[in-house]
This record gives C-alpha cells, sequence and structure tokens, in this order.
C-alpha cells in the first residue's frame, strides 16, 4: 500500500455501479480515517474504490492510500469490479446483534449517523412499536401461540434495556452458548428455544 497524489488516480470510465452515498462515505472517512485504500491498475485507474475516490474529493484530500493491483489480467480486473459490488448487496443485517452493537455505542454517547444510518432507520432500529427484531414466523420457526411474535420482540428489549454494565457481558455469553447449542443464529429464536426447552422440562 502506498499514498499517491489524488490527481493521479484516474476514475473508471465505464463503472457500472450508481447511486453512489458519497455524503455517508466522506462522514465515514472523516470520523474513523481513510481505513480502506482504493485499488487501482498499473495505470492507476480505478478498479475498487470510485466512492472514496469522489468522498476524498469532497473531503479536499490531497493525497489517498492506494493498492496497486499489479497481479491481476484485464478480465480479472474487470470481473473484480463488478465482483466487488456485487458481493456487497448480498450482505444482511442479523438485527438483533445490530441492536446490541447500536444500543452499545448510544450508551457512550456515540454519533451513530456517522454510520451511514438515516435517521429513519435509526428510529425504526429503537422504536419498541416497530421493532426490527424479526419474529419466530419471520424467521421460519412455527408456533401455537398466537401472540408469540408480539410477546418475544418486546420482552427481548426489555431484557436489553435493563442490561448493566456487569450483567450485560454475562448475557451475551450465554446467548452465544444457546445459540450453538440449540444451531439459531437471532436473538429472538434463541431466546424462544430456551424458554421453550425450559417450558417443556416443567
Amino acid at each position: 500500500m502506498q499514498n499517491i497524489e489524488i490527481d493521479k488516480i484516474v476514475p473508471y470510465s465505464r463503472n457500472p455501479r450508481k447511486n453512489q452515498h458519497v455524503d455517508k462515505v466522506a462522514s465515514s472517512i472523516k470520523e474513523f480515517g481513510f481505513q480502506q485504500p482504493i485499488v487501482v491498475d498499473n495505470e492507476h485507474v480505478i478498479i475498487v474504490g470510485h466512492t472514496r475516490y469522489q468522498a476524498a474529493i469532497k473531503l479536499g484530500m490531497k493525497e489517498v492510500p492506494v493498492i496497486i493491483a499489479n497481479n491481476l489480467s484485464k478480465n480479472q480486473v474487470k470481473a473484480y469490479r463488478i465482483a466487488d459490488n456485487r458481493v456487497a448487496e448480498e450482505s444482511q443485517w442479523d438485527n438483533e446483534l445490530l441492536n446490541l452493537e447500536l444500543l452499545d455505542l448510544q450508551k457512550q454517547e456515540f454519533d451513530l449517523e456517522s454510520l451511514g444510518f438515516e435517521t429513519n432507520e435509526l428510529n425504526r432500529i429503537f422504536n419498541q412499536d416497530d421493532p426490527l427484531f424479526v419474529s419466530p414466523e419471520q424467521s421460519g420457526m412455527e408456533s401455537n401461540e398466537a401472540n408469540i411474535e408480539d410477546f418475544i420482540p418486546s420482552q427481548v428489549r426489555m431484557i436489553q434495556l435493563f442490561l448493566n454494565s456487569e450483567s450485560e457481558p454475562k448475557f451475551k455469553a450465554m446467548i452465544e452458548n444457546l445459540q450453538e447449542k440449540y444451531n439459531t443464529n437471532n436473538l429472538t429464536d434463541t431466546v424462544y428455544k430456551a424458554i421453550e426447552n425450559e417450558n417443556n422440562r416443567s
């Protein structure tokens, strides 16, 4: 990796990625620094990082960190441009774990808007009337309880809300152990399985 003058970097004229969120990326770079270098070819044409390049210009940066991918063929360069954007589209949030992380940051009075979320998205994440927790029905679990999808999200949110600095790490550790035990991947299903198992034992 090396720093080069931003004027020497050449945007790829046929970049297929549109609707780039330059303002959000600029905000991220301003908050966290330039942690992800721009990838360019031997002629300094951008392979990956067009949005970071535009954000750097917006911030008035004179130099940016780059990686010169001189080990890729022309076809690999074209494929990498497409694959990098396509793979990002496939990513999804685990809303329960995202909520836990955001709550941790909120407790430390961290500016959550610097994370790239819109205000309405953050409002929904923390809105008890419309939580972003998935219900057992949404995650593929079946339940005979008619009101279970209403019960679990509100109770899980109460558990998070009243944890303190001593009990929160223990709670997270217990959830991780239960997720492994029940082969679940989100908080709602894990709590449901644990309660169901305890109920069956009684």
